[in-house]
């Protein structure tokens, strides 16, 4: 048979039957339901994020900026629901936000805080600028994408809002500026007039120099009379000063007399209330003390008579608790001895029929009978059966009354001790009660008496008090006099010195004023100097501060606010997230359809293998079909994902050939490693799957994988036909395809090697060939 007879002979073993060509149709959509559905489901996943909800919580309570208020956190939000990339939920607080994140109501939340304005005007106040914060609440549990997602907006937010601030701050130092320079022209006029000023200020000067000469020679004669003055004030004040000292002691003596009266006075009053209401409260005193010993002797000699009967009752219940622990002893011994007694009788009929066998009274089977009726009677006897029984019980009901016992002996030797102790402290008592009634009498007597000396008393501090008031009221007014002497001659003699030193100030005074007439006279002369200068420097300086028109300004204000530019220059561009994982998955789908064909298909024919074809005739025979159908798998999957999804291919014929030699290079790797090792084959292509699948680079850079697996990159075909259907689908640079086309042939000779090999190997049949380990 010819290398296609072959194939197609397999083919039409496929397609006998209904359930083979269901089979058959099945794995070839394989491919499409894996590769096309997946991609369908995520090919523009940002264009629907407009289903995702998430939070916003805006706290900012505004702020205001050059007299006007405004609110930046409200821009933020417009601007957010206006862009319509998330759908947006208004929570009132963080905790809200907090709560519906982490319970997975809303896949994230931005929060403004309170002073987001007020941080973003600040600047303008170069001592309190802050920073304005920004706070973005995410949860991976949510999902990890839309976390990624979420960080990309706050960036952009963050981002638009610092270059609108920057703007607008721009805007106004430039504004500055121009305030700069129209001030600076009106200084430079100012500086004009104040030339002219110093001139006239000159003339002035020559003028005060001769009145300040004057006023010199008529402050020394002022000086001299003030330091007569200053000594007769001083002698004045010095007198009065001594006198008013001297009332000053008299006036706190009387004052002192006076609160102490008054204290007495108080005191005795409370002395003889107090008597007073002490001896109405105890009139009735020795009556109750008589009641209270009476009281105290009954109760003691209640207590004796309750201790000695608690005495009794412990050693009552004592006693009865060790009778209850004699009655189980014997009991426990009464059914030991019952039991012996019963083994005995056992024992001892055994040994009397052993003697009656021995002798040739009875037979074996008679002893055997007779010991089985003994014994049973023994055991089954009905009275010591009830007996042993009502033994246990009886022991039973001892064991729990022996507890209760011990427990009632132990708490009433407790009572009969405490009883002891009251009866103990009733006596004390009953001592102390009887002395108290004795001495009550007494007491009751003294106070009546001090009662009586207390008002008394009372009487007299009262009269002492109204004297000592009326000396202290009297000496008050006298030092309030002496007082009044004292501070006018201290005022006096103090205005007197001051009065001198001002003279001697006033003299030195206007000798500097003179002294400084000279200087200021110097100094006019280099004012007019120094003003002509500012006037040529502020005409000078108004031309170099910067003047820009509004539309000058406006553009500097832009460019400081953001001062780079992006310019995106895209070599090749992937139109959407599908399209950027079309030639991964793509390429994925097709190893796996391929691997799918493995559990239906056989890779080499029993009946190509018994005949003398060629080796490399039947090997490709049995390849053909595997490399037919993947070539169907893999037209249907791109048709489906260029046509169906719309995915933009650069070159589509290209991208479309590359995908098919692929599929002939998986079919070939796959058929050569299942001719050749059979099951273990499937099993290591499915390996060489996962190997493909993390190295091919498909999501992530390869050059992120851990060191080992790059090298797996470098070596596997699965991720050079990635890499290929980039270029051809974004439209790249082709200049790779030569090295990718290479390697790809490559492993499909490897695949035919593989499976020459192994038509070589299976046409030599062994045991295992009839019986193999393992089933295909």
């Amino acid at each position: 048979m010819t290398t296609l007879q072959l194939a197609l002979s397999e083919l039409k073993r496929m397609t006998r039957g209904t359930l083979p060509k269901l089979a058959l149709i099945a794995l070839t959509c394989v491919p499409l339901l894996y590769g096309a559905l997946y991609l369908y489901a995520n090919w523009n996943p940002q264009g629907n994020l407009d289903k995702v909800t998430a939070a916003v919580v805006n706290l900012d309570d505004g702020a205001k900026k050059d007299g006007e208020f405004t609110r930046v956190g409200d821009s933020v939000v417009d601007n957010l629901e206006e862009d319509g990339t998330f759908s947006w939920a208004h929570l009132d607080s963080r905790k809200d936000a907090e709560d519906a994140v982490a319970s997975g109501e809303y896949a994230f939340a931005l929060v403004l805080p309170d002073n987001f304005s007020a941080a973003l005007v600040s600047p303008g106040d170069f001592k309190d600028a802050d920073q304005a914060d920004l706070e973005l609440l995410t949860n991976d549990a949510n999902n990890f994408m839309v976390s990624n997602f979420a960080r990309t907006l706050a960036g952009e937010v963050r981002t638009s809002v610092s270059e609108e601030v920057g703007t607008e701050t721009a805007s106004a130092m430039i504004a500055g500026f121009v305030d700069i320079h129209d001030s600076m022209g009106e200084a430079a006029d100012g500086a004009e007039k104040l030339y002219d000023g110093t001139m006239s200020l000159g003339d002035g000067v020559l003028t005060l120099a001769d009145g300040t000469t004057k006023l010199v020679d008529g402050s020394s004669e002022l000086s001299d009379g003030s330091v007569k003055l200053k000594g007769g004030t001083a002698q004045l004040s010095g007198g009065l000063q001594e006198l008013l000292a001297g009332q000053k002691k008299l006036s706190n003596g009387t004052n002192d007399l006076a609160d102490g009266t008054s204290e007495l006075a108080a005191g005795a009053d409370k002395l003889s209330s107090g008597l007073n209401t002490m001896e109405s409260k105890t009139k009735a005193l020795p009556s109750s003390v008589d009641q209270l010993n009476d009281g105290a002797q009954s109760a003691k000699s209640a207590a004796d008579q309750l201790a000695t009967g608690s005495r009794q009752v412990a050693d009552g219940n004592k006693q009865l608790a060790t009778t209850a622990d004699d009655a189980i002893s014997v009991i426990d011994q009464l059914q030991t001895d019952a039991d012996k007694k019963l083994d005995n009788v056992k024992t001892d009929t055994q040994a009397q029929l052993d003697k009656l066998v021995a002798d040739g009274t009875l037979t074996e089977e008679q002893a055997t009978t007779v010991e089985s009726t003994v014994t049973q009677s023994v055991e089954n006897s009905t009275v010591p059966s009830t007996l042993d029984s009502k033994v246990n019980e009886v022991n039973s009901g001892l064991t729990s009354m022996q507890q209760k016992l011990h427990t009632l002996s132990d708490g009433s030797e407790k009572v009969a001790d405490g009883n002891k102790q009251l009866a103990t402290g009733l006596g004390t008592l009953a001592a102390g009660t009887q002395k108290l009634d004795a001495a009550v009498p007494s007491l009751v007597d003294g106070i009546s008496t001090a009662a009586d000396g207390s008002a008394k008393l009372a009487t007299g501090a009262h009269s002492a008090n109204d004297g000592a008031q009326k000396l202290a009221d009297g000496q008050a007014s006298a030092l309030e006099g002496t007082a009044k002497a004292a501070d006018g001659a201290k005022t006096l003699d103090t205005g007197a010195a001051s009065l001198v030193d001002g003279t001697d100030q006033l003299h030195g005074g206007l000798v500097k004023l003179s002294d400084g007439v000279g200087d200021l006279s110097k100094g006019a002369n280099k004012l007019e100097d120094g003003s002509s200068d500012l006037a040529s420097g502020l005409d000078d300086g108004v031309k170099q501060v910067p003047n820009p028109d509004q539309k000058t300004s406006d553009k500097l204000a832009d460019v400081i606010g953001s001062p780079v530019a992006l310019d995106n220059v895209k070599q090749a561009e992937a139109q959407s997230y599908g399209a950027g994982l079309a030639p991964f998955f793509m390429t994925l789908a097709t190893y796996m359809g391929v691997l799918v064909l493995t559990q239906v298909m056989r890779p080499i024919t029993k009946r190509a293998l018994l005949s003398n074809g060629s080796n490399w005739k039947i090997s490709i025979g049995g390849w053909l079909p595997f490399a037919a159908i993947a070539v169907v798998q893999t037209s249907m999957l791109y048709a489906a994902v260029h046509f169906g999804l719309g995915l933009n291919t650069a070159h589509p014929w290209m991208a479309w050939l590359l995908l098919v030699l692929a599929a002939l290079c998986f079919s070939a790797l796959i058929q050569g490693f299942f001719a050749l090792l059979g099951t273990a084959g499937k099993f290591l292509v499915l390996v060489l799957m996962v190997l493909q699948l993390i190295t091919a680079g498909g999501t992530f850079p390869w050059q992120t994988l851990p060191e080992p697996l790059q090298f797996l990159h470098q070596i596997l075909p699965m991720g050079n036909v990635v890499l290929g259907l980039r270029h051809l689908v974004y439209g790249a640079d082709l200049g790779v395809l030569s090295g990718i086309i290479g390697s790809l042939l490559a492993y499909t000779a490897l695949g035919l090697l593989l499976s020459m090999l192994a038509v070589r190997k299976n046409k030599t049949w062994t045991l295992k060939t009839l019986q193999p380990e393992l089933k295909d």
